[in-house]
């Protein structure tokens, strides 16, 4: 009996000293924003608990030892996400957007190890701009996306929460024009995979390397994926709860990839009517990667508003994918992913829609724990001076961004710091990361 009071009384400290050493905060938030309601609470607070959010009201008591931030001036929201970014990808200098020759040699001239440089830089650059969440979709040589994540993960360098899709797969040729005395030039950057058990192969062997999501190229060449093609991409990915994105530009093969059940058309620049209607009933993502004017010409950038509209007007489901690989001076990779939100409001689309687009339809499409400010999940928020219901170009001022209830950013200073507990994550991918399977 003596034995079993001591071991009780060990197991009550335990637990005492891990509630002690809890890391507590508590943001004071001027205004809070609800995206799912589309409206703003007044003088509210949020209590923080190991990375979860676990309470929000007016008056809660504030634990003893509990971090403290004052945004009481600030509007506060959930964190922003990316869902078609290429963080280890850059076009070299002159390029072009719709110049695939300066697209291809950058692929070919740089290494995994630049390009794997090129994320580190790119990623510290999405997490200031207030983006917690990325979904990094292909492009990385040789599964340089999957080591950026791996080192966020492991406290080795500041960035989003990411999932990766290691290589692309695709008919043979991927997005490019090959020549037959050097078949393989598009490796590593892509999988050549033309029958329903090369498509199996590719993606098992990308998710033994580290892939969370898979990327397939629908089309680029004259011969496409077909709907069995795609079915068995889903059904290979689904096994293990990891869902497929398909690159698809032409009406055929956007309709493929939907009926096939893919989680998310990228790019889908000219869907029919029917197809975005078909889209809405299977619950299939458009990620529009919505290029701005300054970027596609306005030619380009009004047939990209007019897909907008008519995706909205069908109740088609949409989340943010940027697509960025270029530079411009003087600006970063966060501030040029921001300028895409000219794309919605130019379509007319409302500015409470546009903050779903960009935090929770877009963590629905992910199938990942944050996109609201809610007990429960993770604690991913951002805030700036001004309302971005009344005029959503507010996300561009972003002057502080906690992740995972870590502050990252306070007083428009980053504030990362080199940690004392970095550790190295096991190559394999943590299930945590992994989708759930939905059936699409």
């Amino acid at each position: 009996m003596k034995r079993l009071s001591t071991l009780l009384l060990s197991v009550f400290l335990l637990s005492m000293s891990w509630t002690a050493s809890a890391q507590t905060t508590v943001i004071k938030a001027g205004h809070l924003v609800d995206v799912a309601a589309g409206t703003a609470a007044a003088n509210q607070m949020v209590l923080i608990v190991d990375g979860v959010i676990t309470e929000i009201g007016k008056n809660l008591k504030i634990p003893a030892g509990a971090q403290v931030v004052d945004l009481s001036d600030s509007y506060v929201m959930p964190g922003l996400i990316d869902s078609h970014t290429h963080v280890t990808m850059t076009e070299m200098p002159g390029a072009d957007i719709n110049d695939f020759g300066a697209y291809y040699y950058t692929g070919l001239i740089e290494t995994t190890a630049f390009r794997a440089i090129q994320g580190v830089a790119q990623a510290r650059s999405l997490l200031e701009s207030g983006f917690t969440y990325i979904r990094d979709v292909g492009n990385n040589a040789l599964y340089a996306d999957v080591e950026v994540r791996r080192a966020i993960e492991g406290g080795w360098i500041p960035g989003p929460n990411m999932i990766a899709s290691g290589r692309l797969i695709s008919p043979f040729g991927g997005q490019f024009q090959m020549q037959p005395e050097k078949p393989g030039l598009g490796n590593p950057e892509y999988f050549y995979a033309d029958t329903e058990d090369e498509i199996r192969k590719a993606i098992r062997e990308n998710i033994h390397y580290g892939a969370t999501v898979i990327k397939i190229i629908v089309d680029n060449q004259p011969y496409i994926y077909s709907v069995e093609d795609i079915a068995a991409a889903v059904d290979e990915a689904g096994d293990v709860g990891i869902k497929v994105a398909a690159h698809a530009y032409s009406p055929e093969a956007i309709h493929n990839a939907v009926v096939a059940g893919v989680a998310s058309i990228e790019h889908g620049n000219n869907p029919s009517d029917e197809t975005l209607a078909l889209m809405k009933k299977m619950g299939t993502y458009l990620v529009g990667t919505d290029f701005p004017a300054s970027q596609t010409g306005q030619a380009r950038f009004e047939l990209i508003l007019e897909r907008n509209r008519r995706a909205y007007a069908a109740g088609t489901p949409m989340a943010f994918g940027s697509d960025v690989v270029y530079s411009r001076p003087d600006w970063t990779r966060g501030e040029l992913t921001l300028e895409f939100l000219e794309s919605f409001t130019g379509a007319g689309i409302p500015n409470d829609y546009i903050l779903r687009i960009f935090t929770m339809n877009a963590a629905d499409l992910l199938g990942v724990n944050t996109g609201q400010i809610k007990v429960g999940l993770a604690a991913d928020l951002i805030a700036f001076d001004s309302d971005p219901l009344a005029d959503v170009t507010a996300l561009r001022g972003v002057h502080f961004v906690m992740k995972d209830g870590t502050v990252y950013k306070q007083d428009g200073e980053f504030k990362w710091e080199t940690p004392r507990n970095m550790n190295n994550p096991r190559r394999k991918p943590r299930r945590s990361v992994l989708a759930p399977r939905t059936g699409n």
